[in-house]
């Protein structure tokens, strides 16, 4: 008798059994093994037990039965493990193809079935050259997928084809896709797109949306392992790499029972991020959550402006038995100094502030910058939690653990990654907000949604006077919905050593032009003209076409943004200088995150100097600002 999986996770029981469905290679049965270790429950491959109950391979099955017996066998298999007592509350890897019968369908109506949205690229390169698969393989005789090959060849793919056996199996699995993907979208429950992820990271996603908490899921998670041939180890081409960013099914996106909005963003040091309004109790919970409890003190650090709202979170913590000390530090992004920073650090050693204390920063996105630094110095690194009072910190600044100080040489290259321990976006803190500073604060919104959420255009386009109102709930769900997409590539990336470069498009341009105003410009106005700026660039190298380039304009002006930026006319050599500083820059080389289309960023290119002074003149109105 094998023995049972020690559980790590709790999930609600009508959730069980969890059944995987998707396309060969999305992983199913890798992933289905990590959930099933994670839940201490049984895994079930269906296609493993019709090999067991054959005694043959699934070709030799095809091949004695074609392709009916084959789904015949399949049929009985799914009852049997349903009917099954111990695999019916266990997870399950389901053949790709058993969808295709309406009477499996049907079988799976009423339980938890999670679609592994693998591309075909991604399931085709995982299943290499189809060896074993008798419908994926390029020799394939299916009616059934042949059939499905030629709609597929018919309305799904017009351009060139490979005719080496990759092409072959790439071709397949394209039909594969036209024909089951519907029928997967028919029987799913929860969906999750997993390119570009890895399998530990699929398996996170799937259990914090059906309600599992985020930090059991990661710790049960951590160190398991998983082959290299599953979801999320395709290789991409440079012109690809960022793509694929997934943004957590939308049930993750809709209010719970108390009216707040929680995502999780995954990594080695998960944290919840809350969105709501009257949260005080949130930043009571996101301290005594933390490390240490804040046990070793709490020190409260806000801006002058916030005194009122800072003395009602002193309440809170002082109502919980901790032992509270209020400081305050200026506002604005002057406030980033060495000189502000040392005095925090002298006000932690005087409260005498151990290891097992906590920081909370009370204020916009310099105030959360400076004290997450702070926080990541005093003892080598204390808990923080973030409470941002401007859309523009909450949105941007105060998720992703990127905390750091200005100098001399340029903005924010002095930092620590350190991952805060929660962030609670209260948003009642922007009904005293004033309504350029809110505007400023959708730059970074509209941003994520050219990088990987279309609904966020769609919103911003069609319900420009909503979403300016701070107690909106257009406004709530464009906060959720940028926060999940940071969520979604900070999980993946804390340290920017990868896709995590893609949060900075449109801000190569944008840095340099607050650097050029003398930081007058707001960071969220700076960020919507750099993004023109980029999808400029992009079109004048022949990756981006003009009606997205035209939607940059249209969507940062529905949002009530600058697109364009007169100040800069004749000074393209001095913002060239300013973007030779951005962090990015390799070996002297600008490098820009640029788009192929929208939710398509591309990542580490280098446009040659005239592509870069015409994009220059088309948003400081010195040239033509169609991209023509």
């Amino acid at each position: 008798m094998s023995r049972r999986p020690v559980p790590h996770v709790a999930l609600a029981p009508e959730h069980l059994p969890l059944v995987l469905v998707g396309l060969p290679g999305a992983g199913k049965t890798t992933v289905a093994r990590l959930l099933a270790t994670a839940l201490g429950l049984q895994v079930t491959d269906t296609d493993a037990e019709i090999r067991r109950r054959a005694r043959m391979t699934i070709p030799e099955i095809f091949a004695a039965e074609g392709e009916e017996g084959f789904r015949t066998r399949e049929t009985r298999a799914l009852r049997a493990v349903l009917d099954s007592p111990a695999p019916a509350q266990g997870v399950v890897a389901l053949g790709g193809g058993a969808i295709l019968r309406e009477q499996n369908r049907a079988l799976l109506h009423g339980h938890t079935v999670v679609y592994l949205a693998a591309s075909p690229e991604t399931a085709a390169a995982h299943v290499g050259d189809g060896t074993g698969r008798p419908l994926v393989a390029p020799e394939a005789d299916s009616d059934a997928t042949a059939g499905a090959l030629h709609t597929a060849q018919g309305a799904a793919h017009t351009g060139p084809r490979r005719h080496d056996r990759h092409g072959a199996v790439l071709a397949r699995m394209e039909a594969l896709h036209v024909q089951r993907a519907p029928l997967y979208a028919e029987v799913a429950t929860l969906t999750v797109p997993v390119d570009g992820l890895t399998p530990q990271q699929v398996a996170a996603l799937i259990l914090v949306g059906l309600g599992a908490q985020a930090p059991s899921t990661a710790r049960a998670l951590a160190d398991l392992t998983a082959p290299a041939s599953a979801a999320g180890t395709r290789p991409r081409r440079p012109s690809e790499t960022g793509a694929g960013v997934l943004v957590p099914p939308s049930r993750s996106l809709r209010a719970g029972d108390d009216g707040r909005l929680r995502l999780t963003v995954l990594g080695a040091r998960p944290y919840e991020v809350v969105v709501g309004q009257d949260l005080a109790v949130d930043v009571v919970r996101g301290v005594t959550g933390a490390p240490g409890g804040g046990a070793g003190g709490v020190a409260l650090i806000h801006i002058p402006e916030l005194e009122t709202r800072a003395g009602r979170y002193e309440d809170g913590l002082r109502a919980a038995g901790l032992r509270v000390e209020r400081i305050t530090v200026p506002g604005g992004e002057t406030s980033k100094s060495s000189t502000v920073l040392n005095t925090l650090w002298e006000q932690l050693g005087r409260m005498r502030m151990g290891r097992d204390g906590c920081v909370v920063a009370v204020g916009g996105g310099a105030t959360t910058d400076l004290v997450g630094f702070a926080a990541a110095t005093w003892l080598r690194g204390v808990p923080v939690v973030h409470v941002p009072t401007t859309l523009l910190a909450m949105v941007d600044a105060a998720v992703g653990g990127k905390s750091g100080i200005d100098t001399a040489a340029g903005k924010n290259l002095v930092g620590a990654f350190h991952p805060p321990a929660a962030v609670v976006c209260d948003l009642t803190a922007l009904e005293a907000l004033p309504l350029d500073e809110l505007r400023a604060g959708l730059g970074e919104v509209v941003k994520c949604g050219f990088i990987a959420d279309p609904v966020i255009l769609d919103r911003v386009m069609t319900d420009p006077a909503d979403i300016v109102r701070w107690d909106s709930p257009a406004l709530a769900e464009l906060v959720a919905r940028s926060v999940a997409v940071k969520a979604a590539v900070v999980g993946k990336d804390l340290t920017e050593a990868g896709p995590r470069e893609i949060l900075n498009y449109g801000h190569t341009y944008a840095h340099a032009v607050e650097a050029a105003t003398a930081y007058h410009w707001r960071h969220g106005e700076a960020v919507a003209v750099g993004c023109v700026f980029a999808a400029e660039v992009a079109h004048r190298m022949g990756r981006l076409s003009g009606d997205v380039l035209a939607l940059h304009r249209q969507a940062f002006s529905a949002a009530g943004l600058p697109v364009s930026f007169p100040e800069g006319a004749g000074r393209f050599e001095e913002l060239v200088e300013d973007m030779r500083s951005d962090k990015k820059v390799r070996a002297g080389a600008i490098r820009m995150v640029l788009l192929d289309d929208v939710a398509r960023p591309a990542r580490g290119l280098t446009p040659d100097a005239a592509v870069l002074r015409e994009a220059h003149k088309a948003v400081t109105g010195a040239g033509p600002g169609t991209g023509e």
